[in-house]
């Protein structure tokens, strides 16, 4: 499997957009005085009330997480975003960015974190992001580990900005990072111009299609996904990609654009889009396409600016 197939773990399944308020002040519970005598007035209770995470789980931390271990490299990214980037205890193996990251030690991949990695750790709670995370994995994970476990499930940029300020909360970061960061993936919408596929995967051929981050981020790009008529990420068929001809054929990978064009053009299949025979082809790096975090706004911009190009 490549690098650039296994990054497909971390976007390979929301909640309403909302802003989440960390803290919430609990009743005082009243006590029934005895006849003839005065009981003292009990001490206000308060306790920190966390946001849930994407899976509806409620986050029962003590107080903001001191020790964190995350899993998916948007959101180790976005943890330094916020300015908690030494709160990261363990990391996945491909977090990268920024680079200090790669300084972290590695608790955990695309298939999750290590469990016996994690209790070596010692972590307050750990952070997994991951549109295909679902609820029996994570309960698993956090009775193995003893910590809370947060989902993070974004499959959109709208979910991806609730990330922000959830993982903020948990980490106790300035909240005003958090909605900074927010603001800036709240993207006016654009009508689409062009068709485009996008692929993520090539032997076999793979693309996102409708309810995916990917699928969202392309829109928001201004193009239409030729691929929306399958749902989640999938191989998508060559024939019924000769048929639809996208405008443009956008590939998520590090080469350089010539390279890539060069390597599409001697494909028996791939050659014969009109797209490719006529080099409307878009690179952009997978960082700034496939990974729920801050960098996501460039990876539109790129989308956008590339309109006139083609």
């Amino acid at each position: 499997m490549t690098r650039q197939t296994r990054t497909v773990g971390y976007i390979i399944v929301s909640m309403s957009s909302r802003r989440w308020f960390p803290f919430l002040l609990l009743f005082l519970a009243g006590c029934q005085a005895p006849p003839q005598s005065s009981t003292p007035p009990r001490a206000v209770s308060t306790a920190k009330v966390f946001p849930r995470d994407d899976l509806g789980r409620k986050i029962a931390l003590k107080s903001a997480a001191k020790r964190v271990i995350v899993i998916g490299p948007g959101a180790v990214e976005t943890v330094f975003a916020l300015g908690a980037g030494k709160q990261i205890v363990g990391r996945d193996s491909f977090a990268d960015f920024p680079p200090a990251a790669k300084k972290i030690a590695i608790a955990g991949d695309f298939k999750g974190p290590s469990v016996e990695k994690s209790i070596a750790l010692r972590p307050d709670l750990v952070i997994v992001q991951g549109e295909t995370w679902d609820k029996a994995r994570v309960d698993k994970w956090q009775g193995q580990i003893g910590v809370p476990v947060a989902a993070l499930t974004p499959t959109n940029l709208a979910g991806v900005s609730r990330n922000f300020e959830q993982m903020s909360a948990w980490l106790g970061s300035d909240p005003k990072r958090a909605q900074t960061l927010a603001a800036s993936l709240q993207i006016a919408p654009v009508s689409p111009k062009k068709s485009a596929f996008i692929e993520i995967g090539r032997s076999p051929l793979w693309s996102a299609g409708s309810g995916t981050l990917v699928d969202d981020v392309l829109r928001a790009g201004g193009f239409s996904n030729v691929a929306a008529s399958v749902k989640g990420y999938q191989p998508f068929g060559l024939e019924s990609l000769l048929v639809r001809q996208p405008a443009v054929y956008v590939v998520t990978s590090d080469k350089k654009s010539a390279d890539v064009v060069r390597e599409l053009r001697v494909s028996p299949a791939l050659s014969k889009l009109q797209s490719v025979r006529e080099g409307r082809v878009l690179v952009i790096k997978s960082d700034f396409l496939l990974r729920p975090g801050p960098r996501l706004k460039q990876g539109v911009e790129m989308l956008r600016k590339a309109q006139s190009g083609f």
